[in-house]
């Protein structure tokens, strides 16, 4: 007899219901599938919840797209072509603890870190811009102190309840944020308020040249014809706040774009049921994007109130409150509407494209592509906000990547922690394009076949998949919560559909916790080369009745596959799988140990397989392909050898391998060989290898190429 005691990990707060209503025509989408070829593929680092501060970010460069994101550990550097393929990737260390933002300047790349200053020193470094060239060289940084001749000038906290936005005028780098003062000792903690920096990009000196603490809970900056424009949720002010600073003199006007219902009591801050989302500039007007509810209705605002996202058009010539139009942007009433995330994205001074994901609203996600479940709405508008298309969805979410221009495409990406996708949006027609990318670590990829419910993990090395849930939030809401399951995590969509897992050869570990509560998982099939099973890897799996474990797994985690269930009585874990495995391996003795059913394959078929494997990389042949597009460098590629640990390529001046010979090794099936003889000819030959029990077994040499070096 069995006890359920499984736990449903939820965390209650209100849950907030909402049906779907989608009435716009689709953006057509066109799929590119790419699989694992034990090359590069993208890192999968979760970036749909749009947050103030920008953790993920594309620059269109000459010959691709460069990804930066901030991975709460370092900043992932990832070059791509123009097709969306990766090129090369590095990371670059943080130097202060606290995330900033990343922008591309016209001159170099630049990065801004942050620390706590707790002891509230006037001289303490709080906010370091560092500047590196477009090799990503350091090249200086500007140590900023707070600056107690300005009011709300001291910083306890940077970037405290603040974006982190940059823009360029006449050698100088101005950053917009928030901050947290010191401690007022009747309030017992400091007020929050806006922070501009402005910084020398030549000497890398700067300061802090406008502050307050006014409640400034989102800032958003851009240059035209040396003005600065500021964009701002003044919660203290109680409005959507758009100043315009001289850029030379920093002399400001200011004016209200929409303005919030509440009265403050105190100095606590209170609902605006607003935010304050992105800004651009046309050819004559500031454009402000933000959602809202009817502000009118704040005393009276419950669950059911609807937000709507506004777009304020305002005059630069005659900058002022008068001429300030509000344009709707959408019309929802009375169904609780929020927004995950709007933005603009500015294609010439004439055109522009509005995009956002409604919150809670979603489609039933595909098989291949995870991130499916996800409605993106846009529309295109013109200088003076006017819509000039009709409104477009696609099946992508919006995320903290904002869009950017390249011809006549817009471009941004999306990742969970299992996908990473390239959307491109023709700004003509309105059609959607996009690459995905299946990833399970970084040299792994997995596919899903659904007509048998088989998930295939494929590639090299170890599988690393976050299995966190990562929750979205709308940007503004009336529901005073939301809830949320342990179970959303990156394999919520195809969770519940996967029969069999398959793990093939060359992944090395598979982490905790990874397939936990695949409820009809019936089978795995491990691969060998494996060599550990994470803690509660196939944790609360009910159904597993079969796993194959090769001997090369010499580690099997804690509560790895039990069920959930507990035996009344004896109270011990109930545990239905029976593992299969050779004689006297790791994964018998685990099951032993553990008083897991355990059956013993067939006791020679390790040395049956060593027997083809070394038959087979004997056999197999090698056909190379030379090519020498860039100076001094030439491409080698061949054919992928079946069971091959590496290849040896061997360079040469003479065919005959004597003269400046060289030999390199490689785990891939191709190379670039550098730093060679521009213009001189070279032979080249490659041979894969195996390993057999220490003893390296190789192919013959393919046949000698050769080639004129660029």
């Amino acid at each position: 007899m069995k006890q359920n005691k499984m736990k449903n990990f939820l965390n209650k707060l209100v849950a907030t219901v909402l049906t779907i209503s989608l009435s716009c025509s689709y953006g057509i989408v066109t799929k590119k599938e790419v699989k694992a070829d034990n090359g590069l593929i993208p890192t999968a680092y979760d970036n749909l919840n749009r947050s103030l501060r920008k953790k993920s970010q594309l620059v269109n460069l000459a010959n691709g797209y460069m990804r930066v994101f901030y991975n709460e550990e370092n900043i992932g550097i990832e070059y791509y072509d123009k097709n969306f393929n990766i090129q090369s990737r590095k990371n670059i260390n943080m130097e202060l603890p606290m995330w900033g933002g990343f922008y591309a300047g016209n001159n170099g790349y630049y990065l801004v870190e942050g620390v706590s200053n707790t002891d509230e020193s006037d001289t303490a470094e709080v906010i370091r811009v560092i500047k590196y060239d477009k090799d990503w060289n350091r090249i200086g940084a500007a140590s900023i102190t707070g600056n107690s001749n300005l009011f709300g000038g001291e910083v306890r906290y940077p970037f405290d309840y603040g974006c982190v936005e940059m823009t360029e005028y006449n050698g100088k780098l101005f950053v917009v944020t928030g901050h947290q003062g010191y401690v007022d000792p009747m309030y017992k903690q400091g007020h929050q308020g806006f922070l501009m920096i402005s910084v020398d990009e030549n000497t890398m000196t700067g300061q802090i040249v406008k502050s307050d603490l006014w409640h400034s809970f989102a800032q958003y900056i851009v240059e035209k014809n040396s003005n600065l424009y500021v964009l701002e949720q003044s919660e203290g002010s109680r409005y959507t706040k758009l100043t315009k600073y001289n850029a030379d003199s920093l002399r400001a006007e200011s004016i209200p774009l929409l303005e919030y219902g509440g009265e403050h009591t105190s100095a606590w801050a209170i609902s605006c049921y607003a935010s304050v989302d992105d800004l651009a500039v046309s050819e004559d007007n500031v454009l402000c994007l933000g959602t809202s509810i009817d502000q009118s209705q704040y005393e009276v605002v419950n669950t059911n109130t609807a937000h709507n996202i506004y777009l304020t058009v305002t005059s630069q010539n005659e900058f002022d409150e008068e001429n300030t139009q509000i344009k709707w942007m959408t019309n929802y009433k009375d169904d609780g509407s929020c927004f995950i995330g709007t933005q603009i994205t500015k294609i010439n001074d004439n055109k522009f494209m509005i995009s956002w994901e409604e919150y809670g609203k979603s489609q039933t996600a595909g098989t291949e592509d995870l991130l499916e479940s996800s409605i993106l709405h846009y529309i295109f508008v013109d200088g003076n906000g006017n819509k000039i298309s009709r409104e477009f969805t696609a099946s992508a979410p919006i995320s903290d990547c904002h869009p950017i221009v390249d011809g006549s495409k817009i471009i941004y990406y999306a990742s969970s922690s299992n996908m990473v996708d390239f959307y491109s949006i023709d700004i003509n027609s309105g059609k959607m394009d996009k690459k995905i990318y299946r990833v399970a670590g970084q040299n792994a990829t997995w596919d899903f076949e659904s007509s048998n419910g088989t998930l295939t993990i494929s590639g090299s090395g170890a599988i690393d998949i976050d299995t966190k849930v990562h929750y979205r939030y709308p940007v503004s809401s009336t529901s005073r919560g939301f809830s949320y399951s342990s179970s959303d995590n990156t394999w919520t969509n195809i969770r519940n559909k996967v029969k069999k897992i398959v793990i093939k050869s060359g992944i090395t570990s598979i982490p905790d916790n990874e397939f936990k509560s695949f409820d009809n998982l019936e089978e795995v099939e491990i691969g060998k080369g494996l060599q550990k099973i994470g803690d509660e890897a196939f944790y609360g799996c009910r159904n597993l009745k079969k796993i194959t474990i090769p001997a090369s797994v010499n580690s099997i985690g804690k509560s790895c596959f039990e069920t959930g269930y507990f035996w009344i009585g004896s109270g011990k874990p109930v545990i239905s799988v029976t593992i299969y495995t050779t004689e006297n391996s790791y994964a018998a003795q685990y099951a032993k140990a553990n008083g897991i059913q355990c059956k013993i394959v067939n006791k020679n078929a390790d040395k049956t397989n060593q027997t083809k494997e070394k038959t087979k990389i004997a056999k197999a042949k090698i056909n190379i392909k030379l090519s020498s597009k860039k100076k001094k460098t030439i491409t080698v590629k061949w054919n992928k050898v079946s069971n091959a640990k590496g290849y040896q390529i061997q360079y040469a001046m003479n065919k005959k391998f004597t003269k400046n010979k060289k030999i390199v090794k490689t785990n891939k099936h191709s190379m670039q060989i550098k730093k060679l003889k521009a213009g001189k000819k070279y032979f080249v030959r490659v041979r894969a290898y195996n390993i057999t029990k220490g003893k390296k077994k190789y192919t013959k040499w393919s046949k000698v190429k050769s080639i004129k070096c660029k």
